[in-house]
């Protein structure tokens, strides 16, 4: 805090909060010695606090479950026999077996024509060209970017990624029961993107002359609105 306000830092406009990612490598230079010791004191008086604390509670069970209630829970993660999954249109948590799971994923789905499989070459390659493809795009355009997006995927693309994972929501309510399919790109590389498109669009809402920033907004709306005693009013969901 004493760097960024002494260099002016905290003034900046490049920080955008929504694309910014910590740069590891870098390490503030130290504060003077007067605010160094105050800081180390008030570390040692925090440590000290929490060892008198810890000491306090030593033997009090801190948790609201019961050892029953914590063997159970250990029970359900360390068993492979059962695959718990959230439900469509957020009903809960849903417990199935999970040869019926997969057999149900297979079936419905990646054994169907919709999907193709690759070989492990082929997967490669296609993540290869598609990473390619993206960093090409963005580093021909550095002119259109903030100084906050350069360094947003400057940094973003020395990082480590998953691929994509594959998983099915079961439809609970209906009948027979099926699986809505969902492929997640949570951390991997395609999330830099979506990331950063999110940021950008959210630019455009005030634009739009449908956009409502929140419920207070509605509410406001509605209050001032004559509608004639014969309207309906309703909600949709698209």
């Amino acid at each position: 805090m004493y760097y960024l306000k002494q260099s002016g830092a905290n003034k900046s406009n490049d920080y955008a909060k929504q694309i910014y990612i910590q740069n590891k490598q870098w390490h503030p230079p130290l504060a003077p010695l007067e605010i160094e010791e105050k800081m180390t004191e008030f570390d040692k008086i925090l440590k000290k606090k929490l060892q008198e604390l810890i000491n306090k509670l030593n033997g009090t069970n801190l948790t609201n479950l019961t050892p029953q209630q914590r063997a159970a829970l250990k029970h359900l993660r360390t068993n492979h026999e059962i695959i718990i999954k959230p439900t469509d249109k957020n009903l809960g948590p849903a417990i199935m077996d999970t040869k019926t799971y997969i057999h149900q994923v297979l079936k419905e789905h990646l054994l169907t024509d919709t999907y193709k499989q690759l070989s492990s070459k082929e997967a490669k390659e296609k993540i290869e060209s598609i990473k390619d493809t993206l960093k090409n795009i963005i580093n021909s355009n550095p002119t259109k970017l903030s100084p906050a997006e350069v360094t947003y995927f400057q940094r973003s693309f020395k990082g480590n990624y998953r691929l994509p994972i594959f998983y099915g929501l079961p439809k609970v309510h209906k009948t027979p029961m099926t699986l809505r399919p969902v492929v997640s790109s949570v951390n991997s590389f395609l999330s830099v993107f979506s990331t950063w498109l999110d940021y950008r669009m959210k630019q455009l809402l005030p634009f739009m002359k449908s956009h409502i920033k929140n419920s207070f907004d509605v509410i406001n709306d509605l209050k001032n609105l004559t509608l004639p005693r014969n309207a309906l009013l309703f909600s949709a969901d698209a």
